[in-house]
């Protein structure tokens, strides 16, 4: 039976965010990981604290977007990139430097964004949205990931998102001949199974997340809706890791005003300071909207599949 494996894994760390998805079809046997890597925004250690198992992919990473240009992010980008084979990196803005030692790291490709540009890619049926904000001096990327062409008419979905610890923490590479990290999961953990968009609402599956590192919500939230609204019903994870003083609830509105039947997911590092107004803002704005915060004690892992609803 055809089915399409996802899964979207936000590491246990304080500062930042270090995000992986993980795709793999048993139709086509491809399996491969992308990542999103953006320190904190006050982050003053470079130390990387992303645990081996997570850093570490057994095939090629095809992408890896880079959330700003922050001694920090590209401290943790040089960081990972020697521990995987990586395909090809994007960059916000001009870092001819980096491109460089990134190329001589073993990276095949580097693409640096101009601010107000934009890139999209697509493999098997997971596709990304990747746009460039700011200016010469500083600039940031924003990427969401998720499927792309599943038809809700002809196949199913089931999904679930937990907590992990580090202890328990797998690889986001999905490996079909053995699916032990899903199943001792879904055995062992408590965990959200969202099943509420596979009602026949024509809108389709919302299994993406949306990444936005450490960009000024209250300066970029229009061009940000403007340019990711193609997607925006298919946003179930929202990811911040910068200032929560400048971050209004205009974004989350917008998101949970599309679908509003569902969970919402919001990732938050625990370092980051000031977020308990923000936090109180979300939770208030609907009783679906999920906060979690990550630190050493918890990641967050959102996996699940596609399957045909025919039988073989």
């Amino acid at each position: 039976m055809q089915t399409k494996y996802f899964k979207n894994m936000f590491q246990n760390i304080s500062q930042g965010v270090m995000y992986s998805t993980g795709v793999a079809d048993s139709e086509t046997k491809n399996s491969w990981v992308a990542c999103y890597i953006c320190a904190g925004e006050n982050e003053e250690s470079l130390e990387f604290k992303a645990e081996k198992a997570f850093a570490g992919c057994k095939d090629e990473v095809r992408l890896v977007a880079v959330g700003d240009g922050s001694e920090a992010t590209i401290h943790q980008l040089m960081e990972f990139v020697k521990k995987n084979r990586v395909e090809q990196v994007i960059l916000p803005g001009n870092h001819e430097k980096v491109a460089k030692e990134l190329q001589s790291a073993g990276v095949k490709r580097v693409v640096e964004m101009k601010p107000g540009s934009s890139l999209y890619d697509e493999k098997d049926f997971w596709q990304f949205k990747i746009h460039c904000y700011g200016t010469d001096e500083g600039c940031f990327l924003v990427m969401f990931a998720g499927d792309k062409g599943i038809d809700w008419k002809t196949m199913d979905c089931l999904m679930s998102v937990r907590i992990f610890d580090k202890a328990k923490c797998g690889s986001p590479q999905i490996d079909m001949e053995n699916l032990v990290c899903c199943a001792r999961c879904g055995l062992y953990n408590d965990f959200d199974v969202c099943k509420g968009h596979n009602q026949n609402t024509g809108k389709g599956y919302t299994a993406g997340a949306m990444l936005l590192g450490n960009i000024s919500l209250k300066k970029y939230s229009e061009a940000i809706k403007r340019d990711f609204s193609e997607v925006r019903d298919q946003i179930r994870y929202i990811s911040i890791t910068g200032n929560m003083k400048q971050a209004d609830g205009e974004l989350s509105t917008w998101i949970g005003e599309s679908r509003t039947e569902l969970n919402h997911y919001y990732i938050l590092p625990s370092g980051c300071a000031d977020t308990g107004d923000f936090i109180t803002k979300i939770l208030s704005e609907s009783g679906r909207n999920r906060v979690y915060l990550t630190g050493e004690k918890c990641g967050v892992c959102g996996s699940g599949f596609f399957i045909s609803r025919k039988l073989d």
